[in-house]
């Protein structure tokens, strides 16, 4: 009896703190799973905060700093792994003020921001620094300065409050810059407060102290400030070219602009068509390196003179065209301009303006032909010569034959270097009397119903005076 007893009481205790462990150990469990949630959340919370004003990978600054006391500083989301799987955060720098913004994130200071705009007691920040004025002593928040590279002003440490002020560049010689070619970060910030407390120095790259065979590490953000195509010009094609080279014919113009010092164009591309819309073109060279590279289409080198483009497309007499043009600088990050149109309130040369702004247009036929002849063909001072018009014109670009210019389709200019007269200057065949021995250039004018014109010159030899004969009876 005692022994069934004794094993029914061990059956029961044994049955009792086993489903006492049970629930012990899912209670421990529970609360473990809880407080994890809890770390999570308040983690993944506070990073929320900061998403709406970061981009992550659409910052332009990427890559990690180094201090001492607080270890790795992440400038971009980018940088974790899995890249801004948890928050999306990052910092910029605007590169058109040079104002940076956003955050960067430290494990164990947390967030580092690039948006203050209250300043501690006894500061205040000015709130028009730019690039032309961020320096060490214009009160500016986080800038950079194209002009020597540097980045100044304050960034801050949000956890640590007042204390958590970063200065940037200011009378140190190894403070922050940014090779403009390579987007690299070089040098070191600072931060240190009243009885020495603070992180000291934040280092922007390995090669500040060597390292970078131990750690390879460094921040680097694209600074290249796009490139833009002004002063666009058209057609560039004036009545004495056409009149030599043919009418349908255009070299369109354009400078490139980079407010990066030492950048030059590394390629263009230009869009024509006939609506103002650079959807469904008539012409796309698409990206030119250089002449005929990487298609015929491309035919001017970079930077070289100017498009032309009767060599890639073929004109029609009388049509409008619009036309756009984009180029990239030759910085390694290759930076694009956007795309520029075309829009100029008088053609180039005046001559060709057609009087609308967005387009130029194609001369309607060709230019007249100027010629001439003159009697005697070796006239002498004070001798009066006849001179013929010959001239030809066209009367519209089909049929495109030349006619002899009548009265009622051309008007005529002579005119001739000093020392001559001319009886009619207009007149289609004028006497001109030349008064010195010697050279003399005559030049005829044509101009067409449609205003065109060309000019046609010669070189007259005049001759001295015949001396007077005196008939003598011979002896």
């Amino acid at each position: 009896m005692v022994f069934e007893y004794i094993l029914i009481n061990y059956n029961f205790m044994r049955d009792y703190f086993k489903a006492k462990t049970w629930f012990i150990t899912i209670l421990i469990f529970v609360i473990a799973f809880g407080l994890s949630l809890a770390i999570v959340y308040y983690e993944l919370g506070s990073r929320q905060n900061v998403r709406i004003s970061s981009a992550g990978f659409s910052d332009n600054i990427s890559g990690w700093a180094w201090n001492s006391n607080i270890g790795w500083v992440s400038f971009n989301c980018t940088n974790d792994d899995p890249a801004c799987g948890s928050s999306n955060y990052g910092v910029s720098i605007d590169l058109t003020s040079g104002h940076f913004s956003g955050y960067a994130w430290s494990p164990n200071v947390g967030w580092i921001s690039f948006n203050e705009i209250n300043p501690p007691d006894n500061y205040a920040f000015n709130s028009s620094c730019a690039s032309s004025n961020c320096n060490g002593s214009n009160n500016c928040t986080a800038c950079y300065n194209w002009a020597d590279s540097k980045v100044y002003g304050w960034g801050k440490i949000l956890t640590m409050g007042d204390n958590g002020w970063i200065k940037f560049n200011d009378t140190w010689p190894n403070g922050v810059l940014i090779n403009q070619t390579t987007g690299d970060f070089s040098g070191w910030a600072w931060n240190a407060n009243d009885g020495d407390s603070g992180i000291g120095w934040i280092s922007f790259n390995c090669a500040n102290d060597s390292s970078c065979d131990t750690s390879n590490y460094k921040v680097t953000g694209n600074v290249n400030r796009p490139p833009s195509a002004t002063a666009l010009t058209a057609p560039n094609w004036s009545f004495s070219e056409a009149g030599q080279y043919g009418a349908l014919k255009a070299k369109l113009g354009w400078i490139f602009s980079d407010p990066d010092a030492g950048q030059n164009e590394y390629a263009y591309q230009v869009i024509v068509n006939t609506s103002n819309s650079v959807v469904n073109p008539i012409f796309d060279s698409g990206q030119c390196f250089g002449y005929n590279n990487p298609t015929d289409k491309c035919k001017i080198d970079v930077g070289v003179g100017q498009f032309p483009v009767n060599s890639a497309m073929t004109l029609n007499y009388n049509a409008p065209y619009y036309w756009w043009v984009k180029v990239w600088d030759d910085n390694i990050t290759h930076k694009a301009s956007i795309l520029a149109q075309y829009n100029s309130a008088q053609d180039t040369p005046l001559q060709a303006d057609d009087g609308a702004p967005l387009t130029f247009t194609a001369y309607k036929h060709e230019m007249p032909i100027a010629s001439f002849t003159h009697f005697s063909d070796n006239p002498s001072r004070s001798e009066q010569v006849k001179f013929t018009n010959n001239s030809k014109v066209y009367l519209s670009s089909a049929p495109n034959t030349a006619i002899n210019c009548t009265t009622d389709q051309c008007t005529y200019f002579w005119s001739a270097t000093a020392g001559a007269s001319i009886n009619d200057a207009a007149t289609t065949s004028p006497i001109i009397t030349f008064n010195s021995a010697g050279n003399s250039t005559v030049t005829l004018k044509v101009t067409d119903n449609n205003g065109y014109y060309i000019s046609a010159s010669d070189v007259i030899n005049i001759n001295a005076q015949l001396p007077k004969w005196k008939e003598v009876k011979p002896e």
